[in-house]
């Protein structure tokens, strides 16, 4: 059952990720042939990352968790490495521009389902209850707040650029606890208390979507919502003293 729960989530991450796209697209007025290129190179890009971490998953190469550092180096450090690149580029800027602002609010909804699969994996065994929300982990604050959130900065507008900036860094800081407690406790669980880190399991598919593809997508969210209100925000105050 949990397998069907992370296949759900996955597709409606990847669904989510292309609505906001093509809506980017529609108000950009982007010729059909870059649209073209631009939606092969994406879908290669994403069918290629899937395709490696099936490939980490069914050579085992993960489950060893006498070696914890594989995760970090084969998962975590190439997403870092292309988040830095993406957000450097000028590919950056004009996503920022173009890309709807209330759903990287709205978008953050998807963590509930993130922090119930991630409990599922606990009562499976696979986690240890110091990364779910019985634990350490309080991520999913931000995915019940995320309605909230959205209808009073996008809809009513009674939530000021201060305000949705500081929602977004503390979901930017929930994540990393989340990310420093699965890391410690894979890594060095004895300074959890653990006397065992994370079941074998963890290294294979569906687990290995958690830090492959459902937090990076809900820290991405989160950076793009800050720089879309930052940037207006920095503008408009150029403007009145320039």
């Amino acid at each position: 059952m949990i397998t069907v729960g992370f296949v759900a989530l996955l597709i409606a991450t990847l669904a989510f990720w292309q609505h906001g796209m093509e809506a980017t697209f529609r108000k950009r007025n982007e010729n059909s042939q870059r649209v073209r290129r631009w939606k092969r190179n994406t879908i290669l890009a994403v069918l290629g990352w899937l395709g490696y971490i099936t490939l980490l998953s069914t050579s085992n190469i993960l489950t060893d968790m006498e070696s914890p550092l594989r995760i970090p180096v084969l998962i975590l450090l190439p997403i870092t490495g292309f988040l830095t690149y993406f957000f450097l580029s000028n590919k950056f800027k004009v996503f920022v521009m173009y890309f709807p602002k209330p759903m990287t609010v709205y978008g953050q909804t998807l963590r509930i389902a993130v922090e119930l699969l991630i409990y599922g994996s606990y009562v499976q065994g696979v986690i240890p209850a110091h990364a779910t929300f019985e634990g350490y982990n309080l991520s999913i604050l931000i995915g019940i707040t995320a309605p909230v959130v959205g209808c009073m900065a996008y809809i009513s507008k009674t939530m000021s650029t201060q305000t949705l900036v500081g929602w977004n860094i503390l979901g930017l800081g929930l994540l990393a606890v989340e990310t420093f407690v699965f890391m410690t406790t894979l890594i060095c669980p004895e300074l959890c208390g653990l006397e065992h880190t994370f079941a074998p399991q963890f290294g294979t598919m569906p687990y290995l979507l958690l830090l492959s593809v459902f937090i990076p997508s809900a820290a991405f969210m989160h950076m793009v919502s800050i720089a879309q209100t930052l940037i207006p925000a920095r503008r408009k105050i150029q403007r009145q003293y320039a």
